[in-house]
């Protein structure tokens, strides 16, 4: 059996994929049927408080080449990507982890009060759950030319304080172990939203933010308790976590395991044997939606990409009777300029530069720019059609990755291995579609 334990380059790959509203039921938008609730998911926005950035230079420029989400553009992504929720008025909008560049107290409050207060001036509710970044972060600093400064973070309790009008005042109930709660929008619909993140085991002193995921052993008899409760008084109950539940391409929990939760598979059998279909996630900035049958029961992990790297996508959902409607839409442009750049073309770059980081930090040295420039291109090509979803590897592409993997070879055997399967694999996407789909409940509950 393959063995593909390789830590730069899966490290670096993946650093990559990185009111209306009373007592917590929502009303019905004016001119909507009756039978049908229109959501909104969104993931990753990871915005980055301008006052972070003090002065451009060594330190932040660092941060970037490791990282190569669209942080200096954050803010002005999150007023477009604002405007469009603003724009499709849906009555929930659920927003999956990763709300901030490191867990920076001011960015959390620049998401609140640029974000979430406008989107509840109009009516829409917006649900929060943390991400791998955004409580208890050794990573939150200010930036200052050559050099960072620590700067407040956020604890658990400080998170669900911020994000009081966000899910956590108006909750049907809370786990007492973890962020998780259920929040009751109509008669006859729930979220369930999951807190999958080790906060608790971050280390300040050796600057550790652990970025896997797991479900406390107690978090999950909450969980169950909640599906079991939903179903039995005939409400649907829908799936909301930052980490992946069912893995999205082959040998996912192998090469970056830590963007699934821990022990994925008896996670996603206990979740579908209780009767939960549904759990939107994000983490990888990657559209996707992949699916796990278990005995008689299926379960859905749609997975939603970022809004700070390419595409910047964001998922209209509609709910009605026993399916549930997906259509994805892009952010296609920002008031901003990006050296002459479509949005389209800057983010793409921007992907293009951190492979280009990864290959040459991992590859062996002694290997010749003309390889390591092939190299660079099929990992830029594999991540941009990963992140945009519904990939499809042609037959010349295929043939692509066979050569530059011959040329790789003689420098590392073990290398070009894993260079062949991650280029593969992130390019051949299973069934179903990852953008546009339609999910049939087996759980049959009354109109909306």
């Amino acid at each position: 059996m393959m063995k593909l334990k390789l830590p730069i380059f899966t490290m670096g790959l993946s650093s990559l994929f990185i009111s209306s509203v009373a007592a917590g039921t929502m009303k019905q938008t004016v001119g909507e049927a009756a039978n049908e609730f229109r959501m909104v998911v969104i993931s990753d926005v990871h915005v980055m408080d301008p006052s972070l950035l003090i002065e451009g230079g060594k330190a932040f420029n660092n941060y970037l080449s490791h990282d190569r989400k669209m942080l200096r553009e954050s803010t002005v992504i999150l007023k477009k990507l604002t405007d469009s929720l603003i724009a499709e008025h849906p009555q929930v909008v659920l927003l999956a982890g990763d709300l901030t560049k490191d867990g920076e107290y001011v960015s959390h409050r620049y998401l609140v009060d640029s974000c979430l207060m406008r989107l509840k001036r109009e009516g829409i509710q917006a649900l929060v759950i943390p991400g791998n970044h955004d409580v208890n972060n050794p990573h939150a600093v200010s930036f200052m030319g050559d050099s960072t400064e620590i700067v407040r973070t956020v604890s658990a309790a400080d998170f669900a304080s911020i994000y009081a009008d966000y899910g956590y005042t108006g909750a049907l109930a809370r786990d007492e172990y973890s962020l998780t709660y259920v929040y009751q929008l109509t008669d006859k619909l729930r979220i369930l939203a999951i807190d999958a993140c080790k906060y608790e085991e971050n280390d300040f002193e050796k600057n550790i933010c652990r970025h896997d995921g797991r479900i406390k052993p107690e978090t999950m008899e909450f969980i169950k308790a909640q599906i079991a409760d939903a179903h039995q008084k005939g409400i649907r109950i829908i799936g909301m976590m930052h980490h992946g539940l069912v893995s999205h391409w082959k040998y996912q929990d192998r090469i970056m395991k830590g963007y699934l939760v821990d022990d994925w598979k008896k996670q996603a059998a206990e979740l579908a044997d209780a009767g939960l279909e549904v759990m939107f996630t994000g983490h990888s900035h990657a559209q996707d939606i992949s699916c796990r049958k278990i005995g008689k029961h299926t379960i859905y992990d749609i997975e939603t990409g970022s809004a700070v790297t390419y595409p910047s996508p964001y998922r209209l959902v509609s709910l009605k009777d026993d399916e549930m409607s997906i259509r994805s839409r892009f952010i296609e442009s920002i008031p901003m300029d990006l050296n002459g750049l479509s949005f389209d073309e800057y983010a793409k770059n921007t992907v293009a530069q951190g492979a280009a980081t990864l290959v040459t930090s991992a590859f062996p040295p002694e290997m010749p720019d003309s390889v390591r420039n092939r190299a660079i291109r099929c990992v830029a090509q594999a991540l941009i059609a990963n992140c945009r979803g519904d990939e499809h590897l042609t037959a010349q592409e295929r043939n692509e990755i066979d050569e530059v993997t011959k040329l790789i070879k003689p420098y590392s055997a073990r290398y070009a291995k894993l260079f062949r399967v991650a280029t593969t694999v992130l390019r051949e996407d299973a069934y179903p579609p990852d953008n546009e789909f339609i999910v049939r409940f087996a759980f049959i509950s009354p109109p909306f």
